[in-house]
């Protein structure tokens, strides 16, 4: 939640954006790091980016938004962790719109749908790691529309 306080020398910052073009919605989030990234959230940031790729991987025409989210979950609790929020939802005249990918939800992706794939794990009290991706569904796979790096960002 944002808050009035003064970003501060090993912060961890989650920034959820997006702009609007022509009347359509992109969505991307990112986590930074101030001055460090600390050695306790490293292992937490790589399982998120690990299955933000893993997911991308899976994004295509016939996909369950079910097993989609089932994936992640299972992969995050291995860890223990839970994806606390759904794994991604539609893009379009609207920043959320169907199809909502989440366990939720049993819908099929299909071929030119924009989503977004974002997994993310929070830490109550203490930090959120997100990484969001705006795709488009295709045919065998997803073309990443969001042109930003998912390394460790340290400002």
């Amino acid at each position: 939640m944002p808050t009035d306080r003064k970003i501060q020398e090993k912060d961890i910052i989650t920034i959820d954006m997006g702009c609007k073009v022509n009347g359509y919605c992109s969505d991307m989030t990112r986590t930074f790091f101030v001055g460090e990234v600390p050695e306790e959230v490293k292992p937490i940031y790589d399982l998120v980016l690990k299955n933000q790729k893993q997911t991308a991987e899976q994004y295509k025409d016939g996909a369950s938004t079910r097993l989609l989210t089932k994936m992640v979950e299972n992969d995050f609790k291995l860890y223990g962790y839970d994806l606390v929020h759904s794994l991604g939802h539609g893009v379009g005249m609207e920043i959320h719109e169907a199809p909502y990918i989440s366990y939720k939800s049993d819908t099929q992706l299909k071929e030119n749908m924009v989503v977004t794939n974002e997994p993310g794990i929070y830490i109550p009290g203490k930090f959120g790691v997100r990484i969001e991706d705006t795709v488009q569904i295709t045919k065998f796979g997803c073309i990443n529309l969001t042109k930003s790096g998912k390394n460790y960002t340290i400002i």
